[in-house]
């Protein structure tokens, strides 16, 4: 799932949803069935006939998920997904995430720029450094699950991100002139 929604215009918001098993040739009835039901776990089946125009972006972000998740992957690949939205917003789809993957299990590796999603999405948080890229830190998450963003207000949550942040600012050059140039 990308940054954007990358959602086809000229398509409805079922047929968008459905367009990885048609990719797949599963048999019509199949490719209905699940994206009707892929809708309605994100809450959009009363706008499945909807041009993706108009929808507003957390729905269209929300009709991406469901595209991602139509096929029941074992892996998700989130390249920010939710980096363009309000904050609540995007706690509300964080919070969809999170009872989507208790339901179905399945692996998740998640780019954010957002300590608070790392911290409430993950079972641990891999911190990387500037150029060159490398792994400064691998860090466990151990909160209690079922998680919803409720928790993000919580001590325990607090001092988990705080750690975060420490390791973050420890891998970041002081001033960005630091960086190295290649030409």
């Amino acid at each position: 799932m990308f940054q954007d929604p990358t959602l086809l215009p000229w398509r409805s918001l079922h047929a968008n949803v459905r367009l990885p098993l048609e990719l797949a040739r599963a048999p019509i009835a199949e490719q209905n069935t699940a994206a009707d039901a892929a809708l309605a776990l994100v809450g959009l089946s009363e706008f499945a006939a909807a041009p993706p125009t108009a929808l507003s972006g957390g729905m269209k972000m929300r009709a991406s998920l469901a595209r991602a998740l139509v096929t029941r992957p074992e892996l998700l690949l989130l390249d920010e997904p939710f980096g363009a939205l309000d904050e609540l917003t995007r706690e509300r789809l964080n919070d969809e995430l999170l009872r989507l993957w208790e339901r179905d299990r399945f692996t998740a590796l998640a780019v954010t720029h957002s300590v608070a999603e790392a911290v409430l999405l993950g079972d641990r948080v891999v911190v990387l450094s500037g150029r060159p890229g490398r792994v400064v830190a691998d860090i466990p998450i151990a909160l209690p699950r079922p998680r919803r963003a409720a928790l993000i207000g919580s001590p325990e949550f607090a001092a988990i991100a705080a750690d975060v942040r420490a390791r973050l600012r420890a891998a970041a050059p002081a001033d960005p002139s630091d960086l190295p140039v290649r030409t």
